[in-house]
């Protein structure tokens, strides 16, 4: 905890698949969703997140309040220039991390779905909650490559993930008693996998949507309209942290107030990425927030 700012988790449930786009190809998708370089992993832009919040806080803020939006997430000549009390040239109050991926929903014999996550993903989950000043996770357990750990649920033998089995053993060294921290959202079936099969996950079983357009005057597809669109699927489960600075013409008590303010209407369900007249992006959110290092839901 760097001890200038004050920090939340904003944790995201998408109810429906999100498409926050990286607008370039790669093979067959015409419209892939945005990857970590390093990792592949999906992942949603900071730029992303801030501007969906932005456009929330737009919509919904009170009208005595909305003209703390340049205040709040620094000036937008564009969109907010002209609002009672703007001021031009405002770096913001609040920093934004990209939205990361804890649990990704994967189809399989043993239920509907189940999640999984990886070892490496819950090593950043527990970097990132010693950072934002809460408290840390368990021992994170260890798992071999073509097995799993249940981490909640009550399941055992082969689990077959989409095209992959893994293994659960019913021996007592798989039990744990792991789980994410108190205000993330509830997950009743979660696998901890190898990295390796995570990858495998994350990287082959997203969802692609074949996208066409109908000319109007034939009633058929268009000519070069056909288009391959990815997306993260429903029931994904992301988070970002979100630090109030106090270096930005605030103290801590006036930080500490636009935290709270924050919370309050940016809160329930947000739209990210695009594709919103299609109902693409609907995500399910909730605050937790730092206190001396232990984590308060809101």
């Amino acid at each position: 905890m760097l001890g200038k700012e004050i920090f939340s988790i904003c944790t995201f449930y998408a109810i429906s698949p999100i498409h926050a786009g990286s607008g370039a190809a790669t093979s067959t998708v015409d419209l892939p969703i945005q990857r970590e370089r390093h990792t592949n992993w999906p992942h949603i832009q900071a730029s992303g997140v801030k501007g969906s919040m932005r456009d929330h806080y737009r919509r919904f803020a009170d009208d005595a309040k909305s003209n703390l939006i340049n205040l709040i997430f620094g000036s937008d000549k564009d969109n907010d220039s002209t609002r009672k009390g703007a001021q031009d040239d405002l770096p913001g109050a609040i920093s934004i991390s990209d939205a990361k991926l804890v649990a990704f929903p994967m189809r399989s014999n043993v239920a509907p779905f189940v999640w999984v996550t990886c070892p490496s993903v819950l090593k950043r989950l527990a970097n990132d909650l010693e950072f934002a000043g809460f408290g840390g996770l368990k021992d994170i357990p260890f798992v071999k490559k073509e097995e799993a750990v249940v981490l909640k649920g009550e399941f055992k033998g082969d689990i077959i993930l989409e095209d992959a089995v893994v293994r659960v053993n019913s021996t007592d060294d798989t039990k744990t008693d792991f789980a994410l921290p108190d205000g993330f959202p509830e997950i009743e079936r979660l696998l901890l996998v190898s990295d390796d099969m995570y990858d495998y996950c994350v990287s082959s079983c997203t969802e692609v949507q074949t996208q066409i357009k109908i000319d109007s005057a034939t009633g058929t597809a268009a000519d070069t309209a056909l288009r391959y669109q990815e997306f993260l699927p429903a029931d994904s489960v992301l988070y970002s942290i979100v630090y109030f600075s106090k270096s930005a013409g605030l103290n801590e008590l006036q930080a500490e107030t636009i935290q709270g303010h924050i919370e309050d209407v940016i809160k329930n369900f947000i739209q990210i990425g695009g594709d919103e007249t299609l109902g693409r992006g609907i995500c399910k959110i909730s605050w937790l927030r730092s206190n001396n290092g232990k984590g308060d839901e809101k």
